[in-house]
């Protein structure tokens, strides 16, 4: 007779298989990196309690019925609590990083508009997208205990406008908030991360002159739009030009409000010469999509507010960089080029798998 597994063992089996794999090659539509913890969920609840907190600890909300299913989640959460059921978990204590945007919807329907541009079933979709704000601000408020809790968080800035409203209205009326037992204002976020889609036309800019939600965030990350500013970036990763201040670091509504920002990053692929035909297809970084070394500049608020509105951005300051090398100036600037690869796709939304491995972090 075989040797029986200690319960420990088979936990720790669990637990490790269970683990999301964000790095896979594969589109994530084919194979969803919480497949494998969502089925050991149902094995026990003792092995959905292991496993919970790995699983929880970051959060990918890539499209519409995503964030809807999270929302739903907590709110069946909460029924779990007031009934004192076993099958309750606190949520707001096992996430620390969240990844809000459904721009890859987007790119969905453009693939489709390609295909038949003037589809009425097209213009139905996008008209669908852009008018149900009523079900998005529900979903936001349902899920704003555990934004706040988070500490690494990546918005579209359409999700931004409606994070910032919510936290906003619910600190005016000092409506629970409670985030770990805080008092005072609960939010947790230490990074920001703005992801830029062309797509995203909302104004999230208002009357309002100071956000509270943005009042206490250290560092701020931009994203670029990789079908919009992909070839821009590759002369900047070659040494040719200078990148453009980014127009959200800018808008006054926003920057005044980051009163304990303290660095700020743009992150960005990193292209090889475009003549450089050996080490990249252009071709498939544009439609399939290839593995690429992140770039990211970072520099000092201090610095920055020196030069607002001419800021000397990239070269001369840095050469070209290798990959896995930092090169830190004393001025309170920093740039490197990442050790690992990622997926990127030109003209899909890809940005995710980026982040969730870490690679676009500060």
């Amino acid at each position: 007779m075989a040797p029986k597994l200690s319960i420990e063992i088979i936990l720790t089996i669990c637990k490790d298989a269970a683990q999301p794999t964000f790095s896979q090659r594969e589109k994530y539509d084919i194979k969803n990196p919480y497949s494998t913890a969502l089925s050991l969920c149902l094995v026990s609840r003792l092995v959905r309690r292991v496993i919970l907190p790995d699983f929880l600890r970051t959060i990918l909300l890539r499209r519409r019925h995503s964030v809807q299913k999270f929302a739903n989640a907590l709110l069946m959460q909460k029924a779990y609590a007031e009934k004192k059921s076993d099958l309750f978990f606190d949520y707001t204590s096992a996430v620390q990083r969240m990844w809000i945007s459904d721009a890859f919807d987007y790119f969905v329907y453009a693939e489709a508009r390609l295909e038949n541009q003037d589809s009425p079933v097209f213009w139905h979709a996008r008209y669908l997208f852009s008018n149900r704000d009523e079900a998005r601000e529900r979903n936001i408020s349902v899920l704003l205990p555990v934004i706040l809790a988070a500490t690494e968080l990546a918005v579209d800035r359409r999700h931004l406008r409606y994070i910032m409203h919510s936290v906003q209205d619910a600190w005016s009326s000092r409506t629970d908030l409670n985030v770990g037992g805080h008092s005072s204002f609960p939010g947790n976020t230490k990074n920001l991360t703005i992801i830029r889609q062309a797509q995203d036309v909302v104004s999230i800019y208002d009357h309002v002159i100071t956000f509270v939600f943005l009042a206490s965030i250290p560092h701020l990350t931009h994203l670029i739009d990789l079908a919009e500013d992909s070839h821009d970036f590759r002369s900047i990763s070659c040494g040719l030009t200078l990148p453009e201040t980014t127009e959200f670091f800018l808008r006054d509504d926003i920057w005044n409000s980051m009163k304990s920002l303290e660095t700020l990053s743009v992150v960005y692929p990193h292209l090889p010469p475009l003549h450089d035909l050996e080490s990249i297809s252009y071709a498939a970084y544009a439609t399939r999509g290839i593995d690429l070394h992140v770039e990211r500049f970072t520099m000092s608020v201090t610095l920055f507010n020196q030069h607002r509105n001419s800021f000397p951005w990239g070269p001369p300051w840095f050469p070209v960089t290798d990959p896995g090398n930092k090169r830190i100036q004393s001025d309170g600037v920093f740039f490197e080029v990442t050790r690992d690869k990622t997926y990127f796709s030109q003209y899909f939304c890809s940005w995710d798998k980026a982040w969730a491995c870490g690679l676009t972090d500060g």
